[in-house]
């Protein structure tokens, strides 16, 4: 939910108890006037009759009673001179044009006129309370969806036009790469907020790129500062070995020092490989055409394949093009054969399926799935061969990042499987 949305949600919700408690509100209000100007106009009226008693008007009085609102009827009384206090009620009345009990409002008095005592109704309709409630329920509720309704226009128009300046900023960040060496241009905005936060990614940007430019200079300066005393302890290595006055166990620690100098020499290579791919400095991507490198790799790992009696099976349905980098489609195909091969069991297979869409590679190995959670990691060696630096799956797993390729895991039919397709 957009941040906008959910704070016009909040306004909404905030607003029901609101709502409801200004309806008790107004239904309080609105009966306590009805019932006041309703005992006003009766105690006008009753002062009315009152003096048309004391006057002995019987034509006025006639009319009164005649109304069927008014009700005067001498009763056997002790004659009172002190006034006598004038009683208010809410009573049920037959209103015969609705043919129904309706409510009235009603005042009671007692009239004393030449030593004679009349009890005096004076009666008027009022509002029915149900009615009321029922009308205040109904606007509250027209109310609320009015309040929805507007909130929902507000916030498609609020989005376009005050959000804007914030949706590109946005599309700016996911856009930005610190190899580009650009900075976005941010929307100009009068909202003090928005400005702040544009600044903020602007240095932040131009610390990135610095910071960036600093590690890409410094990991080819080092790759280059180890790669030289390696060639050089490597060729003198070299030239030890053809010596002639090494006994057997000198040999053998020549032979272990050259090892390890190849094997620092591919994990300087390596790691140079993987900080090239995570600052995205593979930039060029073409349309290519994975059958014919994949072809080309086996044909480079020939040796080894026939050395462990691999046998290989190829179902190609359809040449498989994948939109990428094409140095680093070679690099990606080499590591996964080689994968298949260092890990495969002597007269193993590797079975290679290739779609339109996707392409698979199974190996026999052990009889056992992967950790899956280290499976990509750097530096996990899944066997015991000295030739594995543990960094070969790890490269596969950023570049299958980097190029946008879905890049799973699976174990089926003992039998390991790495698929690829494309997002």
């Amino acid at each position: 939910m957009k941040l906008l949305a959910k704070t016009s949600l909040y306004y909404l919700l905030m607003s029901i108890p609101i709502l409801v408690l200004s309806g008790f509100v107004c239904y309080y209000v609105i009966t306590k006037e009805v019932k006041d100007s309703n005992n006003e106009l009766l105690l006008n009226r009753e002062i009315q009759v009152e003096d048309y008693l004391k006057k002995n008007d019987t034509i006025s009085l006639l009319l009164i009673t005649k109304s069927k609102e008014a009700q005067i009827k001498k009763i056997s009384h002790p004659f009172v001179k002190k006034e006598t206090k004038k009683i208010f009620t809410d009573t049920l009345i037959l209103d015969k044009a609705e043919n129904e009990m309706a409510i009235n409002r009603m005042i009671t008095s007692i009239v004393n006129v030449s030593n004679s005592t009349y009890q005096v109704k004076i009666w008027r309709s009022t509002l029915e309370y149900d009615e009321l409630f029922d009308g205040i329920i109904y606007l509250l509720i027209l109310i609320l969806g009015s309040l929805f309704l507007i909130s929902i226009m507000l916030n498609f128009w609020i989005s376009k036009k005050l959000w804007k300046p914030f949706y590109t900023t946005l599309t700016n960040l996911k856009t930005f790469r610190a190899s580009d060496n650009e900075i976005p241009e941010f929307e100009k905005t009068t909202i003090k907020e928005f400005t702040a936060l544009n600044k903020s990614l602007n240095s932040m940007m131009h610390k990135m790129i610095a910071d960036y430019n600093t590690q890409k200079k410094f990991t080819e300066n080092a790759s280059h500062e180890i790669q030289t005393p390696l060639a050089v302890i490597k060729s003198k290595v070299d030239l030890l070995i053809q010596s002639e006055n090494l006994n057997a166990n000198e040999v053998e620690l020549i032979v272990a020092i050259d090892d390890a100098c190849s094997k620092l020499t591919r994990l300087n290579k390596s790691l140079l490989l993987l900080t090239k791919i995570e600052n995205r400095q593979f930039i060029t991507t073409e349309k290519v055409a994975v059958e014919k490198i994949l072809d080309s790799s086996l044909l480079l790992f020939e040796d080894y394949i026939n050395e462990k009696k691999i046998s290989v099976i190829k179902n190609i349905e359809a040449d498989y093009l994948i939109n990428m980098n094409p140095d680093l489609c070679l690099i990606f195909i080499n590591n996964i054969i080689q994968n298949a091969i260092r890990h495969n069991v002597v007269e193993g297979s590797i079975i290679i399926s290739i779609k339109s869409n996707a392409i698979a590679i199974e190996n026999t190995g052990i009889s056992e799935p992967l950790n899956m959670a280290l499976l990509f990691k750097r530096f996990q060696k899944n066997s015991n061969s000295h030739l594995s630096i543990g960094l070969g799956l790890a490269i596969a797993n950023e570049i299958a990042v980097t190029s946008g390729l879905i890049f799973k895991y699976k174990f089926i039919n003992n039998k390991h499987r790495f698929t690829v397709r494309v997002k």
